[in-house]
């Protein structure tokens, strides 16, 4: 095993070293191949997993694949933390980054990127260093009261950037500062810059460095009046995204292109270019893209003469209108939260210096007193060490205080909860066991050998459901105070399924039930494997508690809308919506359900929900009385 182990991580090693060369092949088969290695990484101890997840993010990023690449920036972060690989932490930092600035999330990318920023330039990596100063500029160019900022970082980025050699950052750099020109109304400047980015792109065979200069420069001379330019622009964005295969992308070039024809007085074509923006824009809710169509439509419209779908688009304008200004408004109180912190740290610098400034101006004119103020300086500085070291002692105490607090209050919690579980579900079972061992004491000697083995049969069943609940109990116990490991990694679907249905072959098999597994071997998640066994053991076996001899159960899986959804669905007495509404909740007793003479799930399905949830899904349920309950799991698709 050992041997293997160390075969492992050489290959993986090697082809860790390999992804700088084999991401510019840009085909499926190094996804594949990514793939591959982040599944054998979960077999081998997770080795080097956080670098498998930030290359997987990198090839995500490379296909505008922005949901996924996020995720996996996300899920490479806290390991590679834990890793003493600097560089690719960094790198990883300015991804992250990326994404939250895509996102609108301005004063969490600055976080990331200020942490890459300092990695860099302590471990000297001039290049990254250039990469990280680009990011820190986008940060703050897409916070109006800080734009002109941007500038300062661009410029230093792309004089580092020269000196590396590094085309790509100073595309990025120039294309970056064409929007700080943009702002500033500098057109001149944006010709000049988003030339010579074109020109390196070209150069570099870079598709995305092109399609940003197009779609920059087609918006300066749209807003100069240069209407027809900036179509032409817009197409050659078209085509380099249509080669990146960017579908997303287009909508923007869609939208732009009709403007520019409203601009031109083509009304025909710019709602011809407005119906392809509309279709793209359907495929994500995304407010502020609706509200833009349908104010150029209005406006296309309007300038046609066709005044009732001119009146149709400005009502769908309107309707969208509230949710732009709430997102502005949200994305407005971030900016000023993030400006007011920057004003702050700038003005207490200041107050700094001109403190330093005083005590400089009372050095010189006390030069005189230079032994008696030296003596008094180290009585003043004992004696601010004394209270310094007793204010920290006491923030450490205080610190401790809260943190035991803390802890004590969620103590509390789990006492109050865990004593309306014992109250709940616990203390019908033990009277049940307690009642059939006295009846089976009072009437042992008189009972005959049938009542004997029946009273036995009622123990041992009475046993297993209390052994059940107490391990319920436990699980659940342990995933309260955090306990509970929880180690994620990428699961098939049908394997997990397949060993927690041989958990419950026994059980099934008494009561002459199938369990049919029809979940697919291609599908996997990323979730805790112990946890998932659990919690679908939970719900296999309500399944056959409800369910009558001779039916069957059904496991089966649906992808949609970019979530996996497990069904366990079986034939039982089903539930009315009285009993529906009980479940997953502390307050409730599921102890019977309906007219069945099982017990209900109890604890079970409060277990269910919560691992479920520690695993980024979500649980629920469709059941009608005498038509079986289907139980769906939801979990995030892996891309």
């Amino acid at each position: 095993m050992l041997a293997q182990e160390f075969k492992f991580e050489g290959k993986a090693n090697e082809f860790i070293a390999q992804m700088p060369e084999l991401r510019k092949i840009r085909n499926d088969s190094v996804l594949l191949a990514i793939n591959h290695w982040i599944r054998q990484s979960a077999i081998n101890n997770n080795y080097k997993l956080g670098h498998l997840y930030f290359w997987k993010a990198e090839l995500s990023l490379d296909r505008a694949l922005y949901d996924s690449a996020g995720f996996y920036y996300q899920a490479a972060i806290p390991l590679l933390e834990k890793d003493t690989d600097e560089p690719t932490l960094g790198r990883a930092y300015i991804g992250a980054g990326y994404i939250l600035n895509f996102r609108a999330k301005y004063a969490e990318a600055m976080s990331f990127n200020l942490k890459a920023e300092k990695i860099f330039r302590r471990i000297g990596d001039q290049k990254m260093l250039a990469r990280s100063l680009k990011r820190l500029g986008d940060d703050l160019a897409l916070q109006d009261a800080r734009a002109s900022e941007a500038k300062k970082y661009y410029i230093e980025s792309i004089d580092i950037s020269i000196l590396q050699k590094d085309t790509i950052n100073i595309i990025r750099a120039l294309n970056a500062i064409s929007t700080v020109y943009s702002a500033e109304k500098k057109y001149p400047s944006i010709d000049s810059v988003l030339t010579v980015a074109v020109r390196l792109a070209k150069k570099i065979n870079c598709l995305r460095c092109q399609a940003i200069s197009y779609s920059q420069w087609g918006i300066s001379d749209y807003e100069q009046g240069k209407f027809t330019s900036s179509i032409q622009k817009y197409k050659e964005e078209f085509a380099v995204n249509k080669l990146l295969g960017a579908t997303y992308d287009q909508f923007f070039v869609y939208q732009n292109t009709s403007d520019a024809f409203v601009g031109l007085k083509q009304y025909d074509k710019a709602i011809q270019y407005s119906d392809s923006a509309l279709r793209i824009v359907q495929t994500d809710v995304a407010w502020n893209h609706y509200f833009d169509v349908y104010q150029t439509r209005y406006n296309a419209y309007k300038g046609k003469g066709d005044m009732t779908n001119a009146l149709a688009s400005l009502e769908k304008q309107m309707q969208y209108k509230d949710s732009v200004l709430t997102e502005s408004k949200e994305r407005a109180i971030d900016e000023l939260n993030a400006a007011y912190d920057f004003e702050r740290k700038e003005r207490q610098m200041h107050e700094l210096e001109q403190l330093n400034q005083v005590k400089t101006l009372e050095a010189a004119s006390a030069r005189q007193w230079q032994i008696g103020l030296s003596i008094i300086s180290v009585l003043i500085l004992i004696l601010a060490a004394v209270l310094y070291n007793r204010y920290n002692f006491k923030k450490r105490v205080a610190l401790e205080l809260n943190d035991k607090n803390s802890d004590l209050r969620k103590l509390n919690s789990f006492k109050d909860r865990m004593f309306a579980v014992i109250s709940h579900d616990l203390r019908n079972p033990v009277d049940a066991f307690n009642t059939i061992i006295e009846s089976l004491s009072q009437n042992s000697q008189h009972a005959t050998k049938e009542e004997l083995k029946e009273f036995l049969d009622s123990t041992l069943q009475s046993a297993k459901d209390l052994k059940g609940l107490l391990n319920n109990l436990l699980e659940w116990s342990l995933v309260q105070i955090g306990k509970l490991p929880f180690n994620p990694s990428l699961i098939s679907l049908h394997e997990v399924t397949q060993q927690s249905i041989a958990h419950l072959d026994t059980m099934a098999a008494g009561k002459k039930i199938g369990i049919l597994n029809h979940v697919s071997s291609e599908i996997n998640v990323t979730a805790d494997r112990s946890m998932m066994i659990i919690a679908l053991r939970n719900l296999i076996s309500n399944a056959i508690k409800f369910s009558e001899s001779g039916q069957h159960i059904d496991l089966t899986t649906e992808v949609k809308l970019g979530k996996v959804q497990l069904k366990i669905s079986d034939q039982g007495i089903g539930m009315n919506e009285h009993d529906l509404a009980k479940l997953f909740k502390m307050e409730e007793s599921t102890q019977k359900i309906g007219n069945s003479v099982e017990k209900g799930a109890g604890i079970g399905l409060l277990l269910v929900k919560e691992l479920i949830e520690r695993n980024q899904g979500r649980v629920s349920v469709i059941s009608q009385p005498g038509k079986g309950s289907t139980f769906v799991i939801e979990l995030p698709q892996i891309s």
